[in-house]
């Protein structure tokens, strides 16, 4: 047997690893079942790693860190922190382990990696800030309408969004910015956020949360308070699609993510089949609300 050392090696299963930061949002969840999908239907086994919560940034590093003993053929992180993560990656990196980034096209330093798949976030705050402009015109025409922002965790994401809708909403005078404050990217963080500027303040016309689950629970904040309150989230999730049929939230941006985790094993595949693959792939972005909201519910 010993022989055998060094020989060709066997024929194995390939095996990829997608790294969340939890699935505490349906958000992740939906990527992971897309990836899952697609990478079976190759005959992979796709392994789903998480933290318990997307604050965790030291679970995330060690998630892939054990990617990397166990020999993954190539793993994709949504990565919580860059910073945090730089560290593992170099791992994965000197192992020759091909490292990709979902949820994100922004490169990061010092480190290599092989493709990134996601939607251009800043854009995202825009498509926000123009919608509500919009609804908030349709409200109020040109008399003054406040909005409140619910951030996610500082971070990435949360800032290229919520200064993607400051970019449109600031070039107009007539909406004013009453508060924001981080909602942690769940559900009772929105809420107890929204419960506190609607107390704080006569009229809300519109909170604007970059989460869908943190607008979900503004939402039942607004309910609870028996206000109009307009509520626009970020994701496109199932129950959130649910939410908006019934009135409950006024709009998401939807970003798709089953489609983006098909699409972020199709680069994967390709990679590894040694194809040339795009380095950004850039995944698409729709505004829901009650006018299309019957398209978009399976």
């Amino acid at each position: 047997d010993d022989l055998m050392v060094g020989g060709p090696k066997k024929e194995s299963q390939t095996t990829v690893a997608v790294v969340s930061p939890a699935l505490t949002s349906q958000y992740h969840v939906q990527f992971v079942e897309g990836a899952v999908e697609e990478g079976e239907s190759y005959g992979w086994k796709v392994q789903s790693l998480a933290g318990d919560r997307e604050t965790n940034f030291a679970a995330q590093v060690d998630l892939v860190e054990s990617a990397v003993r166990k020999g993954v053929d190539a793993m994709t992180i949504c990565a919580i922190n860059d910073k945090a993560i730089v560290g593992a990656i170099e791992k994965a990196n000197e192992a020759g382990i091909p490292v990709f980034i979902h949820n994100s096209l922004t490169e990061l330093e010092g480190v290599d990696i092989a493709g990134y798949t996601g939607f251009d976030q800043r854009k995202a705050g825009r498509l926000c800030g123009e919608y509500a402009v919009k609804i908030l015109s349709e409200k109020n025409s040109d008399a003054t309408s406040t909005v409140y922002i619910i951030t996610g965790i500082p971070g990435f994401h949360s800032n290229e969004r919520v200064a993607g809708f400051h970019e449109i909403i600031d070039q107009h005078p007539n909406i004013e910015v009453v508060g924001s404050g981080p909602g942690n990217w769940e559900r009772l963080g929105g809420m107890n956020l929204a419960e506190t500027a609607l107390k704080a303040n006569d009229q809300v016309d519109l909170i604007f949360a970059v989460s869908d689950a943190m607008a979900q629970g503004a939402a039942q904040a607004v309910q609870e308070a028996g206000k109009d309150t307009m509520t626009l989230g970020l994701d496109g999730n199932p129950d959130t699609l649910k939410d908006i049929q019934a009135g409950v939230v006024t709009a998401s941006l939807a970003v798709f993510p089953k489609e983006m985790g098909k699409i972020a094993m199709q680069n994967i595949k390709n990679y590894l089949d040694g194809e040339a693959i795009e380095r950004r792939n850039e995944t698409p972005l729709k505004i829901i609300d009650a006018s299309n909201v019957g398209e978009y519910l399976n």
